[in-house]
Formats: C-alpha cells, sequence, structure tokens
C-alpha cells in the first residue's frame, strides 16, 4: 500500500470509492459518480496539497480531503473526507492517510463525523474529543 498526493485525474476513481462507502449500511446515503466528483473537486480545489489517496495493487482504497486555516496564532485543518473501502479496513490506512494532512510535528486537526458509525469510533481510539468549546449547529436560512 502507498500513499500518494491526489492528483485531479484521480478524483474519478476517489469518487467512485466514497460513493461506495457511503452507500454501506451505516450510512445509506446515495451518491452518484458524477456528484461525488463534483463534491471531492470542490475541496480539492481548495488545498491539493493536502489530498492524498492510498493505493493497492493499482487501485484507490482509501482518501483524504482536507484544507487548513489560520486560526488565532496557528493553522487548524478540517478533514471534509477521509475514506476506507470496507474490504480494506482495520489495516492502517486511515492513520496512515491522516499522518500526510498536516505540517511536520503535530497539528490540530478537526472534524464532523455521524456518531453513530465506525468513523466516530476511530478518531475517539485516535484521542479526538467528541465534546469541545465548539458546537455543530444544523438548519436552514430563508434565502433573497
Amino acid at each position: 500500500m502507498k500513499i500518494t498526493n491526489c492528483q485531479e485525474n484521480n478524483l474519478e476513481a476517489c469518487a467512485s470509492l466514497l460513493a461506495k462507502v457511503y452507500a454501506a449500511p451505516e450510512y445509506q446515503e446515495n451518491w452518484n459518480k458524477q456528484d461525488a466528483c463534483n463534491y471531492l473537486t470542490r475541496f480539492y480545489n481548495i488545498e491539493p496539497e493536502r489530498c492524498f489517496m492510498a493505493i493497492h495493487e493499482g487501485k484507490v482504497i482509501g482518501g483524504v480531503f482536507a484544507y487548513s486555516y489560520p486560526w488565532h496564532s496557528d493553522t487548524l485543518v478540517y478533514i471534509q473526507e477521509l475514506f476506507v473501502d470496507p474490504e480494506h479496513r482495520k489495516k492502517g490506512i486511515a492513520k496512515s492517510l491522516l499522518k500526510h494532512i498536516g505540517n511536520k510535528g503535530k497539528t490540530k486537526v478537526w472534524l464532523v463525523a455521524n456518531e453513530n458509525t465506525s468513523a466516530a469510533k476511530f478518531y475517539e481510539k485516535l484521542g479526538f474529543k467528541k465534546n469541545g468549546p465548539y458546537k455543530f449547529h444544523y438548519g436552514e436560512v430563508e434565502n433573497n
């Protein structure tokens, strides 16, 4: 298994895997390939140097799409997506992908994860706290 920077020509393969991962029973989301590709392309275009994929035998088996921004006197990295083919989980692939998104040393990271999934448990095992000073709010706004 090799971790490499995602390139624009890899986005379709990453999108296909993203759709497969989110179709799994714990998510039950229906992504068509084009929507998944548009979604990943949007975040890839923000900061391509923080987008990586795991390759095994010439096939994409995992990906991470992240971007950074200044926060107070530091830099935060937001993980938009981290996904691994269910057939290749529990092999350290997600951890390996995460090691590539930051700068040298420790990097402050934040993300949103569905509490009822294996992803939330994975992040907790890594020491991520699910309760902090900021809370995720969800709703709708009226547009003009």
